[in-house]
């Protein structure tokens, strides 16, 4: 018996979605590609010492050329990525916030979910758009379950999966908190 036809993907090459955050900003949702490495690395200049330490559970004051290409040329199903640009000046497009899964090799049922939002821009939602934006692509490609680690003491972060990933199971390990969610 043929396989059943695979539904279209909404998340695809073409998503773009325009969002309104909080404070009335209009920001585009789209998939990172790989010509957004300098994105990337002025985000990654604009983030507070703090707001590093979180995602990267130490302190991280660059990207390498390496980890810039990591993160930009992902292949949309095992690693996929959404970013959140404005329109800067000159209508050159500026990156405010990232969302990505990556798949673990040894369960592809399972991916590590991570969010990134310039400090200018946290607290207006856009944290929790991504999120969503970010498990509605999970579920899309087959992926069952999220799971990862964060800080224990990102209170932003916990309260987002609180609210946001309904059965989800925390383990505390010290500074650090593992998370498992079923999607």
């Amino acid at each position: 018996m043929p396989d059943a036809p695979t539904p279209p993907l909404h998340f695809d090459a073409d998503y773009r979605e325009r969002v309104r955050l909080a404070d009335g900003t209009e920001a585009l949702l789209r998939l990172v590609i790989p010509a957004d490495k300098l994105l990337l690395k002025r985000g990654m200049d604009a983030f507070s010492p703090e707001s590093r330490f979180h995602r990267f559970l130490g302190t991280k004051p660059t990207l390498s050329d390496e980890e810039l290409r990591y993160l930009t040329e992902v292949d949309g199903v095992d690693h996929f990525a959404i970013g959140a640009t404005l329109a800067g000046p000159a209508g050159a497009e500026e990156g405010i916030g990232v969302a990505r899964f990556v798949r673990f090799c040894d369960d592809p049922a399972v991916a590590e979910p991570t969010v990134a939002v310039l400090d200018a821009y946290q607290r207006l939602g856009l944290g929790s758009l991504l999120f969503t934006r970010l498990a509605d692509a999970a579920r899309e490609r087959g992926v069952q379950r999220f799971s990862g680690r964060m800080l224990t003491h990102n209170d932003a972060m916990r309260r987002l999966l609180r609210r946001l990933a309904p059965g989800i199971h925390w383990t505390a390990r010290g500074y650090v908190s593992e998370f498992d969610w079923p999607l």
